[in-house]
């Protein structure tokens, strides 16, 4: 694109930004975090809400007094900027201050929605860092911006934050449920938020399928998936022959929070007719991973040679996508379950593992916050209402929680509340997923 002509696309741009309003907003619970002289950055799956927790921001600056013409927002995934390079951005700045000269020395807070689709665009990134009077927002839908890229780039002048779909709580409140949740939770409110679980189990989190059918919802939770599969994955690593990303994926999503090793997903894919080495595998589940479409969890050990020789588990980063994309028309209400109370955990900023205890048996999440320093294992057991389950799943929590010397312990069930002998908490779902434990 010639410079005259990009100029052009960007002024307009920019005019369409500053004469449209701003777009009515469910608030959501999250901050975005800021610190002068540090970019501020938003990542997670697409259609997850980055782009509203990006208004959100601006809507406060609003509030605050900070007029919209001190802001700026580019969407790199505007078509109008199809073939945008790293060089690209030096215009941005040049045209927005030729139709705002008098804001050079007044504070300017600029946002760049999906910059991951410009390749090298961290290097533009650090030098708006060092820029007086601006303030910087960055989103992206891929891990390595909260890694490598980040990490290299940015020299530690940023701060992040991984957005996920709807909380628990968050639903309850883009449904009308409440206002606000009540901290002491009543026999009335029990009962609607326990009606708005329900709905959740099946919804999921995925903000813009919240109001429409039950049809339509499954056809745009698809269709975000093979997004992430084609745009997120295929096309960032340059992967000709997306056939092995569909079927991997379909095992996961056939066995979400189960343990999955390299060798299992390579025999199904042989199985499939599709020859694909273990080592491309791997390489295929990382860029998953990055996606933000699943999470891995890998087993606690002190040998990273037996973590790597254990297999890991794998979460989604919504439950609704788990529903509309699974095969199998049954669907265990288990694995949901430690689905969503994975999700939960990986808002609230715990790192997270899976401990095997000595027969065998595991104990589901070890958490841990680093800021808080704070350890705790969590056991996810939809129904304990058989003696046998009961006998398992505590006796398990219990012996892991002795041998790793871990006092906080909790199972997350669907309905039963009670405290075990040993500091064991049981908890419903309802009052994990809202913060009352």
């Amino acid at each position: 694109m010639e410079n005259t002509q990009l100029k052009s696309v960007l002024r307009e741009l920019f005019t369409d930004f500053y004469e449209e309003p701003l777009p009515e907003l469910t608030p959501r619970l999250v901050t975005i975090p800021e610190l002068p002289r540090n970019a501020s950055v938003v990542t997670g799956m697409r259609r997850t809400g980055k782009t509203f927790l990006l208004y959100q921001r601006m809507k406060e600056l609003l509030s605050n007094g900070v007029p919209l013409d001190r802001m700026l927002y580019l969407n790199l995934e505007d078509d109008r900027l199809l073939g945008f390079s790293v060089e690209d951005f030096r215009y941005v700045s040049d045209v927005y201050y030729q139709m705002y000269p008098d804001n050079r020395d007044k504070t300017c807070y600029f946002f760049f929605d999906e910059i991951q689709n410009v390749e090298h665009w961290e290097s533009f990134a650090r030098r708006m860092v060092d820029t007086p009077h601006v303030q910087i927002y960055l989103s992206g839908s891929s891990a390595k911006m909260l890694t490598t890229e980040i990490a290299t780039a940015m020299r530690g002048r940023s701060i992040e934050i991984e957005n996920f779909p709807l909380s628990f709580e968050e639903f309850l409140i883009r449904h009308k449920y409440f206002d606000t949740i009540p901290r002491n939770i009543s026999a009335a409110s029990r009962s609607k938020i326990q009606n708005g679980l329900d709905k959740y189990f099946i919804i999921g989190g995925m903000p813009d399928v919240q109001e429409v059918s039950d049809q339509l919802r499954v056809t745009m939770l698809q269709g975000y998936v093979n997004t992430v599969i084609y745009a997120d994955v295929a096309e960032r690593h340059k992967i000709p022959n997306t056939q092995t990303l569909k079927f991997i994926m379909q095992m996961i999503f056939n066995n979400p929070a189960r343990p999955l090793s390299i060798h299992k997903i390579s025999g199904y894919l042989q199985n499939q007719q599709l020859n694909t080495s273990r080592e491309y595998v791997a390489d295929y589940l990382d860029f998953l991973t990055e996606s933000y479409l699943l999470h891995r969890v890998s087993l606690h050990a002190e040998s990273a040679g037996k973590r790597r020789a254990n297999p890991d588990k794998y979460y989604l980063n919504d439950i609704g996508i788990i529903r509309a994309m699974r095969l199998k028309h049954a669907i265990d209400a288990g694995p949901l379950l430690e689905n969503l109370v994975f999700l939960q955990l990986r808002r609230k900023g715990y790192k997270l593992e899976y401990v095997q205890a000595a027969d065998g048996s595991e104990v589901d999440f070890l958490a841990f916050h680093q800021t808080q320093l704070d350890y705790r294992l969590y056991q996810v057991c939809y129904d304990m209402s058989r003696p046998e389950t009961f006998e398992r799943e505590v006796s398990v929590i219990r012996e892991v929680g002795d041998s790793l010397g871990i006092k906080e312990r909790y199972i997350v069930t669907w309905d039963e509340e009670r405290e075990l002998d040993g500091g064991i908490k049981v908890i419903p779902a309802w009052k994990f997923l809202l913060d009352r434990d």
